[in-house]
């Protein structure tokens, strides 16, 4: 199955869902988990040949996020969970386990503390919802730059683009040491071009800042991450493919 994670800007432009979905047509995903789709409220609805359904902010069009289900998979789908606009989760049927996806959206570096710890308490909420025995595979923004210190193995591996770590790269870690999940975004020696997720509009600074973790145990489940150059959908941001 083909998984994807994208910060896609804003779907609330004319014709930019229609435009996501030819460009998820044309990778063939299965499931995409999308953020800042700039939506408000939430809700599942069908468009296409996809199933979307997203949980924005209430009151204001800024954040959101969510996933497009490609219609051929919807026989998987067990229930999504619409929690805030930083973060909600899908859960879907497996051969042996079921899978909790959860799409994040963490604040930029440049937020205040208060609003980081909000986000991963409401990211530790979430996951500790999720039953027992399912798979958890956390994806998205996470604004978060993982480097190559010694001594974070085994839930993080050398093949990062960055060399040092930052502030939100410290969470992140910290999230997924303390929930036992391997960060696969770190675990394959891909290109360059393909570890870059976010790119500066002058084209001068590239940074992996969307990252995909799993549980440690499911780590194998996971063949492959990589950032897609050619995907188009008005956005700064790559998507990232993962083959699951």
């Amino acid at each position: 199955m083909k998984l994807a994670t994208w910060n896609v800007r804003s779907l609330y432009r004319p014709g930019a869902l229609a435009k996501l979905k030819d460009e998820l047509n044309k990778y063939g995903t299965a499931i995409t988990a999308i953020q800042e789709i700039r939506w408000s409220g939430s809700e599942i609805f069908n468009s296409g040949d996809f199933i979307v359904c997203y949980s924005g902010n209430k009151e204001r069009r800024q954040f959101g996020t969510g996933f497009l289900i490609n219609k051929k998979y919807k026989h998987l789908i067990m229930g999504f969970s619409p929690e805030t606009d930083h973060v909600c989760s899908l859960r879907i049927r497996g051969r042996f386990f079921n899978t909790t996806i959860i799409c994040v959206h963490a604040p930029t570096k440049e937020k205040d503390e208060i609003q980081k710890d909000d986000f991963y308490e409401d990211l530790e909420r979430i996951y500790m919802k999720a039953p027992k025995h399912d798979i958890k595979v956390v994806m998205g923004d996470f604004n978060a730059k993982v480097g190559k210190e010694p001594g974070l193995a085994p839930n993080v591996r050398k093949y990062s683009l960055h060399e040092e770590t930052n502030n939100n790269g410290w969470r992140m870690i910290d999230f997924a040491i303390t929930k036992n999940m391997a960060i696969s975004s770190m675990l394959f020696q891909n290109k360059r071009i393909h570890k870059e997720t976010w790119r500066s509009p002058d084209g001068t600074t590239s940074n992996q800042t969307d990252h995909v973790m799993i549980d440690s145990r499911h780590a194998t489940y996971i063949l492959d991450v990589k950032s897609c150059r050619g995907a188009d959908c008005d956005s700064d941001h790559y998507m990232v493919k993962i083959k699951y």
